[in-house]
């Protein structure tokens, strides 16, 4: 069976997710605005939630209906069989978004879905289903725009960036999907040696190592963990092995993995969320300076948060400290590709050295900027 299929995820993502889709083996890939739609195979299927570092959220699309008045909304939603996707017994949470053409409110719409799945139990199985929305793992969406619902079912259940190795307590914690579109930006393979000098709590790293040995990110998420687990055509022996396969697909580390930090309790940080990712062998910690910091390898690629707000006691960043940057990477780092993500609103000509690449994201709220120069 081939089923429809789509990511949501931030506009600067659209294009990389793509490409990671059709990698994996979705078809029909294709883009729109904050959102990758594919078609696949359910083994497809698994191995997406399992394997893409950029997508945050799969749904599954369920039907796409007329929706021109909440009377049509109700009548077209309730043929839709959700009794033959779930069971009765589990909560249900209805999430409703809509376009700028939307002239029925979302929780109008998201009341007659709720109308229309209580309707489909009662009327095929005569059992109420469950009213609860408390943690729960089946999840309903509705994307309404010109007089269309489009009704899907969130099959991630939890945010797919929440890889579960995170530790709290750094103030400014880059999010796991933007630090992996940052490496795939970088077209980071895992054969080259990789730094990160000023690694924070350890994503960009993690994210690095995890590349570097082809593991797969989601490959620790306890039982349960995801939507599909959920539904009545979960296919455990399938779903046991695409995982058993990614695992026998990891590799040895082919390379090096150093990351550093100025401040102790950061390398600390780093070092316990590579613990929980089952990866702190594979990565060299060190305190250090950045300004005093020099290439480990010959060759590789850098890629450098650069602290702000939070992470600078509110100081602000002036030229002065960029043109260090790009001096220190002229003078130190020959040879290699070197990457910082930014503020979008710093002065970031004064680096001084022209950049191969720049891509913009958000990091949170704020708009940050991927700038990636080679230095020769």
């Amino acid at each position: 069976m081939i089923y429809k299929l789509f990511s949501p995820c931030a506009n600067e993502l659209t294009d990389l997710l793509a490409k990671e889709i059709a990698a994996i083996g979705g078809t029909n890939v294709h883009t729109a605005y904050c959102v990758v739609y594919f078609d696949a195979t359910e083994e497809v299927v698994y191995k997406a939630h399992l394997q893409l570092r950029l997508a945050g959220r799969i749904c599954r699309v369920l039907k796409e209906i007329p929706a021109q008045s909440p009377r049509i909304i109700f009548d077209k939603a309730r043929r839709i069989r959700y009794d033959q996707l779930f069971s009765s017994d589990l909560p249900i949470s209805i999430n409703v978004s809509s376009g700028n053409s939307g002239k029925i409110e979302n929780h109008l719409i998201g009341s007659k879905l709720r109308e229309a799945i209580n309707d489909c139990f009662e009327h095929h199985k005569n059992v109420k289903p469950n009213q609860s929305s408390y943690k729960a793992p089946i999840g309903i969406n509705g994307y309404y725009s010109k007089n269309r619902l489009m009704v899907s079912i969130d099959t991630s259940n939890e945010s797919l960036h929440r890889r579960g190795y995170r530790v709290e307590g750094h103030p400014a914690p880059l999010k796991e999907t933007l630090a992996a579109a940052c490496l795939a930006a970088c077209e980071y393979d895992g054969t080259i040696p990789f730094y990160d000098p000023m690694c924070g709590s350890g994503t960009i790293v993690v994210e690095a190592a995890q590349v570097a040995i082809n593991r797969a990110p989601l490959i620790h998420r306890k039982k349960d963990g995801f939507g599909f687990e959920h539904l009545n055509d979960f296919n455990t022996k399938l779903w046991q092995s695409v995982k058993d396969k990614a695992r026998r697909e990891e590799r040895p580390l082919q390379t090096t993995i150093h990351a550093s930090d100025i401040e102790p309790e950061f390398v600390k940080m780093a070092r316990e969320t590579a613990a929980n990712a089952r990866l702190e062998p594979t990565i060299n910690f060190s305190t250090q300076d950045f300004f005093k910091t020099e290439k480990p390898e010959e060759r590789g690629l850098l890629i450098a948060n650069i602290p702000y707000g939070i992470r600078m006691d509110e100081k602000s960043i002036d030229s002065e400290y960029l043109i260090e940057i790009g001096e220190h990477f002229k003078n130190r780092f020959k040879n290699w590709r070197c990457a910082i993500l930014a503020p979008s609103e710093l002065p970031l000509k004064s680096i001084r050295l022209k950049p191969g690449k720049k891509i913009n994201f958000l990091n949170g709220t704020v708009p940050v900027t991927l700038v990636v120069f080679d230095i020769f």
